[in-house]
């Protein structure tokens, strides 16, 4: 799905599209194996996700891409997409904060 009539498909839109149609009832007016295919495509081999064939990577995208998939039940299970789910979470994980080791600490944001 793309922003608009016309426009390229992002993975952005895409999980946005997915999202309205589950709410209204009507995933059934989207093509799952090929909604499935787009998003998986988009994976590389470090886990993460691309957001369109451009090629920008951001944590956000890895959201999209999962929730994309489960929303199709196409993320884990019979008929699933062809993805790495384990380099994905690793992904993520490898995005963490490793300097802050102690606990969230609300004041630490104050000026």
């Amino acid at each position: 799905f793309g922003g608009g009539e016309g426009h390229d498909p992002h993975l952005l839109y895409t999980l946005s599209a997915l999202q309205i149609l589950a709410i209204l009832g009507a995933l059934d007016r989207c093509d799952r194996d090929k909604a499935a295919a787009y998003v998986a495509g988009l994976q590389q081999p470090d886990g993460s996700f691309f957001g369109d064939e451009w090629g920008e990577v951001d944590t956000r995208f890895s959201y999209c891409a999962l929730s994309a998939l489960a929303i199709l039940g196409k993320l884990r299970g019979p008929g699933a997409a062809s993805i790495d789910v384990d380099a994905a979470a690793a992904f993520v994980d490898s995005c963490g904060d490793r300097v802050q080791s102690k606990p969230f600490d609300p004041t630490a944001f104050e000026r």
